[in-house]
C-alpha cells in the first residue's frame, strides 16, 4: 500500500483515539467565538500530551501517527460528548444547547441544537494539526474525526425539517475542513460512520461523499461497531448489510474491527472496489488484555486471503482511549509485532 510516496507492505496506525495524562483534564479548545484554546496553559498541556502520544507511537514502531485525540475529555465517563459538541460548537448555525440525544448509547449527552443554515466559517482541528504536525514531523499523519451522518444523527434540528438537507450542509462543512487539513500537510483524512447503528439510505454515501469530494488527501472510513465504557454497540456482524453498499463510498479506504468480534465482516469484502484498500482492526480495545502477537498476525494473514496484502493496512478496532495508557501502548506493541510477523509469512509466499 502507498504511503506518500513510499509502498508498504501492510503499514501500521491505530484509529484515533488514544489516553490522556493524568495531568492533562477538562476542556482544551474555546468554542465558536472564543479563541482556538482556553488559555495558554491549557494549550502546553495539550502540545505536550499529543507529543507523549507520538512518542508512543513512536516506540511502537507505527508507520502512520496519529495526533490521539487528547482534546477528549478521557478522564471522566463523558468524554464522548464532546464527539458532538466539539463540532457543534465551531460551525455557524449550532448552538451548544439542545435535547438529550436519542440513541441509545448515548443518552446521557445532550445534543447540540441546529438553529440556522450551517457554514464553515473557520477552521475547526487547525490547533490540532499543528500540534500533531509540530510532534509528528516529517512522518507520515492522520487526523481522525466523527462523520457527517452520526452528527446530523445526534443533533437537535430546530431548523431544517428533514435529516437530509440537515445532514448534507454539515457535509458541505466537513468538506470546507478537510480541505484546510489537507493544505495543512495532513496525509490521511479519517471519519467515523457508525453504519452499523442506522441502517442504509441511498443519501447516506451521497453525505459521505460530499465531505470528502475534491479533498487532497488519503480518504479512510471508519465503520465504528462503538466503543464508549467498553459497550460493544452491535452485538453481531453486520458485513451483509453494509456491502456492497459501502462500496459507493468515494474514499480510499474502508476499515473495520475484526478482533473483538471476529473475521465475519471479511467474507463480504471479496468484492471490494478495485480503487479501495482495507483496514483491517486487529487489537481490541474493549479489552485490558494485550493480544498475542501471533493472533494478530493470524487475523492479517486470514484478512489477506479476501483481500491482497498490497492492499491492507493495519489498526486497531476501534479508539484506546478508554484503557489505561500502559495497556494502549502494550497494545500497539502488540499490532506492530504481530504486523512483522504476518509481513515474513507473506513475503514468503
Amino acid at each position: 500500500m502507498r504511503v506518500r510516496d513510499q509502498e508498504i507492505l501492510l503499514p501500521t496506525t491505530m484509529v484515533g483515539s488514544y489516553p490522556r495524562p493524568n495531568w492533562l483534564t477538562g476542556k482544551v479548545f474555546g468554542e465558536f467565538d472564543e479563541p482556538d484554546y482556553v488559555n495558554y496553559r491549557t494549550k502546553e498541556g495539550f502540545e505536550d500530551a499529543v507529543r507523549l502520544c507520538v512518542d508512543d507511537q513512536a516506540r511502537a514502531g507505527v508507520d502512520v501517527f496519529c495526533d490521539g485525540q487528547q482534546y477528549f475529555e478521557s478522564e471522566t465517563g463523558h468524554e464522548y460528548g464532546q464527539v458532538f459538541h466539539f463540532w457543534g460548537h465551531h460551525l455557524q448555525g449550532m448552538k451548544r444547547w439542545g435535547d438529550p440525544i436519542a440513541i441509545e448509547l448515548y443518552k446521557k449527552f445532550h445534543a447540540p441544537a441546529v438553529v440556522g443554515d450551517i457554514e464553515w466559517v473557520r477552521p475547526v482541528y487547525a490547533p490540532v494539526a499543528e500540534a500533531a504536525r509540530f510532534a509528528v514531523g516529517d512522518r507520515p499523519l492522520k487526523i481522525a474525526v466523527q462523520g457527517p451522518l452520526f452528527l446530523a444523527h445526534c443533533c437537535t434540528d430546530k431548523h431544517y425539517g428533514e435529516m437530509k438537507p440537515l445532514a448534507m450542509a454539515i457535509a458541505r462543512a466537513f468538506n470546507a475542513e478537510f480541505k484546510d487539513l489537507a493544505a495543512r500537510g495532513v496525509d490521511q483524512i479519517q471519519i467515523h460512520e457508525p453504519l452499523t447503528y442506522y441502517g442504509e439510505e441511498p443519501w447516506f454515501i451521497e453525505v459521505l461523499n460530499t465531505a470528502f469530494e475534491g479533498v487532497n488527501a488519503h480518504r479512510i472510513w471508519h465503520i465504528c461497531y462503538g466503543n464508549q465504557g467498553g459497550n460493544p454497540g452491535v452485538g453481531e456482524p453486520r458485513g451483509q448489510d453494509m456491502f456492497p453498499f459501502a462500496f459507493e463510498a468515494d474514499v480510499d479506504q474502508i476499515h473495520l474491527e475484526t478482533m473483538r468480534r471476529g473475521p465475519g465482516d471479511l467474507q463480504y469484502l471479496k468484492d471490494l472496489p478495485a480503487h479501495m484498500n482495507l483496514g483491517v482492526g486487529v487489537i481490541d480495545v474493549k479489552s485490558l488484555v494485550i493480544e498475542d502477537p501471533q493472533d494478530v498476525a493470524n487475523r492479517i494473514v486470514e484478512a489477506s486471503q479476501i483481500v491482497p496484502a498490497e492492499r491492507i493496512a493495519v489498526s486497531t478496532d476501534c479508539g484506546l482511549l478508554n484503557l489505561k495508557r500502559e495497556h494502549a501502548a502494550r497494545k500497539l506493541e502488540a499490532l506492530v509485532e504481530g504486523t512483522r510477523i504476518a509481513r515474513k509469512a507473506l513475503e514468503g509466499r
